[in-house]
Order: C-alpha cells, then sequence, then structure tokens
C-alpha cells in the first residue's frame, strides 16, 4: 500500500508543476507562437497542439519534472 501513496505524492507533484508552468508568461508566449507557426502550416488542432509542445518543452527544461516522470 505504502506504492500507492509514493504513485499518489508523485502525480500530485507533476500536477503542482504543471499547472505552475501553465500560468507563467514564458509557457503563455511560446504556445502562441507555436500556435501561430502550427496555424500556418496546416497542423490539425494547432491549439491542442501547441499547448502540448510548450508544455512538454518547459517540462523537459526542469530537471525536478524529468526526474519525476521516469520513476
Amino acid at each position: 500500500m505504502g506504492g500507492v501513496f509514493v504513485h499518489s505524492d508523485t502525480w500530485r507533484a507533476m500536477v503542482k508543476k504543471v499547472s505552475a508552468i501553465c500560468v507563467t508568461g514564458q509557457f503563455k508566449r511560446l504556445q502562441r507562437e507555436l500556435e501561430e507557426l502550427y496555424r500556418r502550416a496546416g497542423v490539425p488542432e494547432p491549439a491542442v497542439q501547441a499547448y502540448q509542445d510548450a508544455l512538454l518543452s518547459l517540462l523537459a527544461d526542469d530537471d525536478d519534472a524529468v526526474s519525476m516522470m521516469s520513476h
């Protein structure tokens, strides 16, 4: 049962990290830039793809988030 709590704590920490990233100006700027590029390139669902890519990019820059995802 201890594993369930560790897993739960890991998910809580990850959600907290993602939430903190998504409200930053850096995230919002990157998302807007990517969405415009994707729209021009004809990418399906450019807003969704831009959101995902911006989030993944900023998570990858964060060593703590990367180590959380590998557990």
